[in-house]
């Protein structure tokens, strides 16, 4: 089976994190944020290694003799002869006029032009006025160290179905939300320790809206009337963006509740006797996770299971099957089937679209249905469209195919069938923003893969429209 996927892994790491609660969801988010640039009095400090700046500073103060800085700072001498002739080389140093009748070997030294400058700025470093670029987090209503590089139009999150995290505050940042203090406290946080802000004299703003990816944890009792939520950012828990969240209404201010868990589909009293139970696989999958999570490169880390000896028949928990079927879309050698009652276009990505194309070059066979009522407005069509177009360009490969209506939530690849309760292609981008804890069953077994694959081949013939 598959490594596990950034959200697994948040799964894994988070799902103990509230005491008497079960994490139901993890859920796409975006962090509102401003592009800032604050202009700012500040001075930068010069930097040179310290043996470097004493033997500049002292010969300023009239210690000219490579002996004399030797007994003052009481290093060897061999070390004051090296850093002099390397400021020779970089022309901070030369040696001053001899007087007349003195001995060679008592030169004194003496700053050149550019050293003088140089024991200037490291006796007294002169203000200036610089433009400090930052990304302010509108929820907490602070700047943050966060990298310029993560951040994505708000346009691009709403396609995407993120859940868009509220401000604190309407209108612009203001200079009076920034203070000095605030930027050196940034700057130390991202290890530079160069920098000293004095004065913020002014800032500006970007007009266009900004957010940051994140991600919502979605926790619940067991009889789903409490909800909490955490907030992932930069990979980690934040508890100042839960504690603003609940200030700001909770998981009811944004349309989230949990429904109770559905009934999975039983399986063959001969299969149920000897099906893992739930509990004894996610205990199995924390042990991978620790191990892929512990390696140098734990996204990409192969922590798979050996291919098991006998049919593999266990759970399969709502966080698994994801990485489920990527791992059919990633690595099926022959056959594909899903059959899910709507589709939508979070699911429907470039990538996935990019990884399906993949397997049918590869000669893989692809069977996708959906269908739940005559008028379906849960399906997106954007995402239908996008199916039925690669579906034109492999006619032979690939059928595409609306049922009249249909329950099945299935998968089927090579020799794996997976039935259960959660939509394959609908999981994302559920704009009533209601979860729920899902559980199927996975079977690992040629022969049962092969029934349950005509027979639901048998079923779309029935139910395609």
């Amino acid at each position: 089976m598959p490594d596990f996927s950034p959200d697994s892994l948040l799964a894994v790491r988070f799902d103990d994190a509230r005491s008497g609660l079960e994490l139901v969801a993890v859920v796409d988010a975006a962090l509102p944020v401003a592009l800032v640039t604050a202009d700012v009095l500040a001075q930068d400090r010069k930097r040179l290694p310290l043996l470097d700046e004493f033997v500049l500073r002292l010969v300023n103060n009239k210690v000219t003799t490579e002996q004399a800085i030797s007994g003052l700072l009481g290093v060897p001498e061999r070390m004051v002869t090296q850093t002099v002739a390397q400021h020779f080389s970089d022309d901070y140093l030369t040696y001053a006029r001899p007087l007349a009748g003195a001995d060679l070997a008592d030169r004194n030294l003496r700053l050149t032009g550019r050293g003088e400058q140089t024991a200037r700025e490291l006796a007294a470093i002169t203000p200036v006025r610089v433009e400090q670029p930052l990304v302010y987090d509108q929820l907490l209503w602070k700047a943050r160290p966060y990298d310029r590089h993560t951040v994505i139009p708000r346009g691009q999150a709403e396609e995407q179905d993120m859940i868009l995290l509220p401000a604190a505050k309407s209108g612009p940042v203001e200079s009076g939300d920034i203070s000095a203090a605030d930027i050196n406290a940034l700057l130390r946080e991202r290890g530079n320790n160069d920098r000293e802000v004095l004065q913020v004299r002014g800032i500006t703003q970007t007009r266009a809206r900004r957010v940051i990816p994140a991600k919502i944890l979605v926790y619940s009792n067991p009889d789903r009337t409490d909800i909490e939520l955490g907030v992932v950012v930069d990979g980690e828990l934040s508890h100042a963006h839960e504690l603003a969240l609940i200030t700001a209404g909770g998981a009811k201010a944004l349309g989230i509740t949990v429904e109770p868990a559905p009934e999975r589909p039983i399986l063959e009293p001969d299969l149920e006797q000897v099906r893992v139970p739930l509990s004894e696989v996610t205990q199995r999958r924390a042990e991978r996770a620790a191990a892929q999570l512990s390696s140098s490169s734990p996204l990409s880390a192969a922590v798979s299971d050996p291919a098991p000896a006998e049919p593999e028949i266990r759970a399969i928990g709502v966080f698994e099957h994801p990485d489920v079927l990527d791992e059919a879309l990633t690595h099926a050698q022959n056959r594909i089937l899903v059959i899910s009652p709507w589709i939508k276009q979070a699911i429907i990505t470039t990538e996935f679209l990019s990884k399906l194309e993949n397997r049918l070059r590869s000669g893989v066979r692809v069977d996708i249905a959906y269908g739940y009522e005559e008028n379906d407005t849960k399906s997106d069509p954007i995402a239908i469209r996008r199916l039925e177009n690669l579906a034109a360009r492999y006619p032979d490969k690939f059928a595409f195919s609306r049922l009249r209506s249909t329950h099945a939530k299935v998968l089927v690849f090579d020799d794996v069938w997976v039935t259960t309760s959660f939509n394959w292609l609908s999981f994302k981008g559920d704009r009533n923003r209601s979860y729920r804890m899902e559980e199927g069953s996975l079977i690992h077994d040629k022969k049962h893969a092969d029934a349950k694959y005509q027979r639901y081949l048998d079923l779309i013939g029935q139910q395609r429209q």
